[in-house]
C-alpha cells in the first residue's frame, strides 16, 4: 500500500507501530486520500522531474525559491494536493495552512515532497536539501 517507515511511539500499554504518512494524516485537519486513477494521472502529469529527481523548472514559468513564510503569500488556489517521492504513499488534498501549520510532518513521509494546486497552476517544491520553490504550470 504505502511506505513502511515505520516510528514506534511508546504508549503506557506497549509500543505502538505507526508509519510517518498515519502520523501526517493524524495531524491534518482535513484532508482527503486522492483515489480517483484519472485525477492522479492528471495530477502527475505536471511533475516533471529531471532524472535525479528534482523538478525541472524549464518546463515552467516563474520558478523561484521562497521561505515558508511567502508560501502564505502566494496568489492564488489554497488546496493542494501533496506528493511524495515514494510512489507507493496516496495523493492526497489539504489546505495550505494545514500543510503548512503541520510541514514537519508532512516533510517527514517521504524524501521530496511536492504541493500541486487544485486548480493545476502552481506547484511547490520541498527539495531534500532544505530549497523550497514555486512555479507556475503552463
Amino acid at each position: 500500500m504505502y511506505n513502511e517507515n515505520r516510528i514506534n511511539n511508546n504508549t503506557t500499554k506497549g509500543v505502538l507501530d505507526i508509519t510517518l504518512f498515519e502520523e501526517c494524516i493524524a495531524v491534518l485537519k482535513n484532508y482527503s486520500i486522492v483515489e480517483d486513477n484519472k485525477l492522479i494521472d492528471q495530477i502527475l502529469s505536471n511533475l516533471n522531474l529531471t532524472f535525479y529527481g528534482q523538478i525541472d523548472f524549464s518546463k515552467y514559468t516563474d520558478s523561484h525559491e521562497v521561505s515558508l513564510n511567502e508560501i502564505h503569500m502566494l496568489p492564488g488556489e489554497k488546496e493542494y494536493y501533496i506528493i511524495w517521492t515514494d510512489a507507493e504513499i496516496p495523493i492526497i488534498k489539504c489546505n495550505i495552512d494545514d500543510i503548512l501549520d503541520n510541514i514537519d510532518d508532512v516533510l517527514a513521509v517521504s524524501f521530496d515532497t511536492w504541493l500541486i494546486s487544485v486548480d493545476m497552476k502552481r506547484i511547490i517544491e520541498f527539495y531534500h536539501e532544505g530549497i523550497i520553490t514555486t512555479a507556475k504550470i503552463n
